[in-house]
């Protein structure tokens, strides 16, 4: 039943999305600030790298499990690579899923969560949706599929 109501709110949230335009490379994050699943709140600006990498996924989309580990992976290598990696809920909502694979290691970036507002003032459409940010905050890469590390990496030297 929770599954059910958590599907039928992104389908929601994507309908209303879907009425403007997708996401594209340019777009601003600019004060970007949301809640960890600890509570604390994380920005954008506290951010020191030149790129961040954020994945945009749900908690009721299975496809979040199968790219965690490359994404931890990712996140192992933030300081050789010269960025930060976030995921973000987009259904805004922490499950006790998530606590333990935190607590065991196997998450090792920040899961913060939207409440929509994101996901609508961007757009998104799809989970998981990639994006590389750069020192400006702007999108100059965009996915939404999780492209595999070699695609990401080769785009943030693309990028530099």
């Amino acid at each position: 039943m929770r599954i059910t109501l958590l599907i039928l709110l992104w389908a929601l949230i994507l309908s209303a999305a879907s009425a403007g335009e997708a996401p594209q490379p340019g777009a601003s994050l600019v004060g970007l600030r949301l809640y960890d699943i600890s509570g604390k709140r994380q920005s954008l600006d506290d951010v020191k790298t030149h790129y961040v990498i954020i994945v945009w996924w749900a908690f009721w989309c299975d496809t979040w499990k199968k790219a965690l580990p490359e994404i931890s992976d990712l996140a192992a290598r933030q300081d050789e690579l010269d960025c930060t990696v976030w995921t973000v809920s987009i259904d805004g909502r922490y499950t006790a899923e998530i606590k333990p694979l935190v607590e065991k290691g196997k998450i090792n970036f920040p899961v913060l969560l939207d409440d929509g507002t994101w996901t609508k003032k961007l757009g998104l459409r799809r989970v998981p949706t990639v994006m590389i940010l750069d020192e400006k905050r702007q999108v100059v890469y965009l996915r939404e599929v999780y492209p595999g590390n070699d695609k990401l990496e080769k785009a943030l030297r693309a990028s530099k």
